[in-house]
């Protein structure tokens, strides 16, 4: 372990090395494990060090990443002292403000901030330093181009390297198919046909989400009716292949074959999160938008402390960042994007170093439908993921 902290702290020191040559304005790239919480705290430290006068702005995009995970580590690497000096505020409040400045301003989880809406913090605000992190770069280009004009890539340590490196623990990633209900065939090929038409109409699948987006409301009744049916019918797609019945049972088996785990279901649904809950009973219990700040301090509590029956949360994207639970060693992802940067974040959750763990995370999909190209895209880079049919394949 002694090791694994030396190489840890060398792996930080070198990010921030790299900042601080770049006129300390640019982002790290660094996956779960590397320690992204202590590399801002240290610049935010290393700039209020030298200036009695300077204030740091944390920007983060969940509550919990608020409320505990920074807070937390603030008192972990005792820098209570600067407790004055530290604002931590989520994203989603933040863009509002106009004309602040901060001397260091350090952005958690950055691709979160860089919607036209959300990047009004960086447009009507100023600072003198800044610090961005994330575990990998923006998969949309002009959002990768945004980043890189004021807060340039300094550094990056992927999963790969991080497991090279001896701070994540080891694991493996399943992909596994379940089947519609017939009624769920039938809805879905309704759905199908429609987005296919619509596909069609718009000039082809190599344009119709532009040409979709554009005409929306367009005067032209029917290239407007067209654009509407199109995203209508994607949207019914999404969500049926979202809240596919038989994900229910498998997960319970999976649940019940690891019996002796702590794990993370993400889902895309609040109903869904909520079935699960009622499925899995005691030893699970939900985690979304909706529940109230309290009840959110008392799962993750339950959650964390072995003394209680609760050792499975249902969640629905709240949890993708921030959770820190090093027991955790089971995935699964009932629903899920595309998007390679969801599915490092949330296996992520999984991989907090633990001397002999190998976690498990499985990716569900629907035989047949959408998702399966969704899994595909988002797990292409996997170094250790295997295609199964069958539970009985998924081996420790």
């Amino acid at each position: 372990m002694d090791k694994m902290i030396q190489a840890k702290d060398n792996v930080q020191r070198e990010h921030l090395n790299a900042w601080a040559k770049k006129n300390y304005k640019g982002t790290s790239i660094a996956a779960t494990g590397v320690g992204k919480t202590r590399m801002g705290l240290l610049a935010v430290a290393h700039v209020l060090e030298n200036d009695p006068k300077a204030t740091a702005l944390i920007v983060v995009p969940t509550e919990n990443l608020r409320n505990n995970e920074w807070p937390n580590e603030i008192k972990k690497w005792k820098l209570t002292k600067f407790k004055s000096r530290i604002d931590i505020q989520c994203i989603q409040t933040v863009y509002k403000l106009k004309n602040y400045h901060w001397t260091i301003l350090v952005v958690d989880e950055v691709h979160t901030t860089l919607s036209p809406q959300y990047r009004n913090l960086y447009e009507n605000n100023t600072w003198d330093h800044i610090y961005c992190l994330t575990a990998t770069m923006p998969e949309n280009d002009e959002y990768r181009k945004y980043l890189k004009s004021f807060a340039p890539k300094v550094r990056e340590t992927d999963t790969l390297e991080a497991l090279s490196l001896g701070l994540i623990s080891n694991y493996k990633v399943y992909n596994l198919p379940i089947d519609f209900t017939e009624d769920e065939i039938k809805e879905y090929n309704k759905w199908d046909i429609l987005f296919n038409k619509a596909t069609n109409q718009l000039g082809g699948r190599f344009v119709a989400f532009q040409e979709a987006s554009k005409n929306r409301n367009s005067p032209d009744k029917d290239k407007a009716k067209w654009a509407n049916i199109f995203y209508i019918a994607m949207q019914k797609r999404k969500h049926i292949c979202y809240n596919a019945v038989n994900k229910l049972e498998t997960i319970k088996q999976i649940v019940d074959k690891f019996s002796d785990r702590k794990g993370l279901i993400f889902s895309e649904s609040i109903i869904f999160a909520e079935q699960l809950q009622e499925k899995l009973g005691d030893e699970c219990i939900t985690f979304h938008s909706k529940i109230k700040l309290k009840e959110k301090k008392e799962v993750l509590k339950k959650f964390g402390d072995g003394r209680t029956k609760v050792r499975i949360i249902s969640s629905v994207k709240a949890l993708n960042a921030g959770l820190d639970v090093p027991e955790c060693s089971l995935g699964v992802c009932a629903a899920g994007s595309s998007k390679a940067l969801d599915n490092i974040q949330r296996k992520g959750r999984t991989l907090r170093l633990v001397e002999g763990k190998v976690s498990i995370y499985v990716n569900l999909y629907v035989r047949g439908s959408q998702e399966l190209k969704w899994v595909q895209k988002r797990t292409k880079d996997e170094f250790n993921c295997k295609w199964i049919n069958n539970l009985d394949e998924i081996t420790v």
